[in-house]
């Protein structure tokens, strides 16, 4: 971020009240650019905006509304933001849950999944024509090198594989990898689709068990975290690949691609690769918004 002047940017951050999102959020507004932060809770969201205002009386941030469990709150977000006519030059898609017991949301979806997943994936089509009018614009999301460990493929993929119906099919581990390999086919899908129009899509992996508040659902995860924080990175470095993938100079017209450390890398997966697994997963992530009366 070092000398970058983002002044007449706008970027949404999902999930900037604390971790990776907030420091994101930070980092953008510091260097000038409009940022609105897209949070569950306002009230915690404004707590940490008004830390990052503390800093720099200058900067322009604005909290909105957004639970990613609801699709109607989704829809809520997209239209509010949508009368503000504000251009949108970075779409980060960073909020995310993980080592939850299982539970269905207010739409009847596996809540793991439709919070890391389908609720992003709904928010970028709501905000599509956003992001047209607004190129060039860029679309970064915030994956895991565990989708390296997804057994989600083409002869296993179907709506029951991805939300997990009941109890006795959900898998803490096995379900977050999931999401996280979803991120990614969607990242690629998207770009395929919008990058003629001046809109790219990226994914990353921000570094593994780094502390945030996403180990606080398990007490298995919360030791895992514990006993590797020496040995991770800081909340600060995590957040580095999120800011390189929205702000970075040479990406500029690059999408479809999966960054690691600031670096474009391969995922070791046969499945992140696959063209057809990722038309799949879109259909079918369309589908489950059609079937619950939220079309696009």
């Amino acid at each position: 971020m070092a000398g970058k002047d983002l002044t007449g940017k706008y970027a949404i951050v999902t999930g900037s009240n604390c971790g990776i999102g907030y420091e994101t959020a930070r980092a953008l507004a510091l260097h000038g650019a409009h940022v609105v932060m897209a949070c569950r809770s306002v009230d915690r969201g404004e707590e940490s905006a008004n830390m990052i205002r503390a800093e720099k009386d200058a900067v322009k941030i604005r909290v909105m509304q957004l639970e990613l469990a609801s699709l109607k709150s989704v829809k809520a977000f997209g239209e509010e933001y949508k009368k503000t006519n504000w251009p949108i030059h970075i779409l980060i898609l960073n909020a995310g849950i993980a080592s939850v017991p299982f539970s269905l949301t207010e739409d009847g979806l596996e809540s793991t999944f439709q919070v890391n997943h389908l609720g992003h994936f709904y928010l970028t089509l709501l905000l599509e024509e956003v992001l047209r009018r607004s190129s060039p614009a860029r679309v970064v999301s915030v994956s895991s090198r565990g989708l390296q460990l997804s057994d989600l493929k083409m002869s296993n993929v179907s709506e029951s594989k991805l939300s997990s119906p009941d109890a006795s099919s959900h898998s803490r581990f096995s379900t977050y990898n999931k999401t996280k390999l979803c991120n990614l086919l969607f990242a690629k899908e998207l770009n395929l689709k919008l990058a003629r129009h001046g809109v790219t899509a990226n994914v990353l992996h921000p570094g593994g068990f780094i502390s945030t508040n996403i180990q606080r659902h398990w007490w298995l995860s919360k030791v895992l975290f514990v006993m590797t924080k020496p040995f991770t990175k800081t909340v600060e470095q995590g957040a580095a690949t999120s800011a390189y993938c929205a702000v970075a100079e040479e990406l500029e017209g690059r999408g479809g691609l999966y960054f690691d450390n600031c670096q474009a890398a391969q995922p070791k997966s046969e499945a992140a690769v696959d063209p057809e697994l990722a038309r799949e997963v879109w259909k079918l992530s369309e589908k489950m918004l059609n079937d619950r009366g939220h079309s696009v």
